[in-house]
């Protein structure tokens, strides 16, 4: 059952993103993550990056092993070899969001090692529910501008690419977004801590 600790705090993940403080919903939700038996916590995390996998598929198709790894874990509940988070970091996916989209495979590869703290751990997951929550938003905004998303990755910045950055954060269809996927995880968090 929920206490009302948790209540304050969901309450508090709710309003964080309706004004989009990322420090602050971070901050929260690796709380109330941490309030959670490790494999409750740990399914939360999974499911988005899974509904995710179709769109990185759709740029990666050739990629399976991304889909083999999201089922074992999801199937076995054990941790995967670390060579598969050295796969995920070491090549480049470069279309719109899905450097974040392996990020977030990383996050959960090392969420699941045993030579990390517990809380360690949990800020792993905590890493991956922000890296999937900007893999949508990025492949949303820029997924079908892959010129501004080209742009926008120059290096050094350009005032141009800066430009384009900041449109893409502050649009309405980006803040939506961005409010609702963390609302939808406050409502998962609160669904989860009401069953224990």
């Amino acid at each position: 059952m929920i206490t009302d600790s948790q209540r304050r705090e969901l309450m508090d993940l709710r309003r964080y993103a309706k004004v989009r403080d990322q420090e602050q919903l971070q901050f929260y939700t690796k709380r109330l993550l941490q309030q959670l038996p490790y494999f409750y916590a740990l399914a939360i995390v999974l499911e988005p990056a899974y509904r995710l996998l179709p769109i990185f598929e759709s740029y990666y198709p050739e990629e399976e092993w991304v889909r083999k790894l999201l089922v074992s874990i999801a199937s076995f509940g054990a941790p995967p070899d670390d060579s598969v988070a050295e796969m995920a970091l070491s090549q480049s996916f470069s279309e719109a969001g899905m450097g974040n989209y392996m990020k977030a495979i990383y996050d959960i590869t090392q969420a699941m090692q045993d030579k990390h703290t517990l809380e360690a751990r949990v800020g792993f997951m905590t890493s991956a529910v922000v890296n999937v929550v900007m893999t949508e938003l990025v492949e949303a905004w820029y997924g079908d501008k892959p010129n501004l998303w080209h742009t926008v990755r120059v290096d050094p910045p350009t005032e141009e690419s800066v430009d384009i950055a900041y449109e893409f954060w502050t649009s309405e269809q980006t803040a939506q977004l961005d409010t609702q996927n963390w609302l939808d995880l406050a409502d998962t968090l609160e669904s989860v801590l009401n069953r224990l």
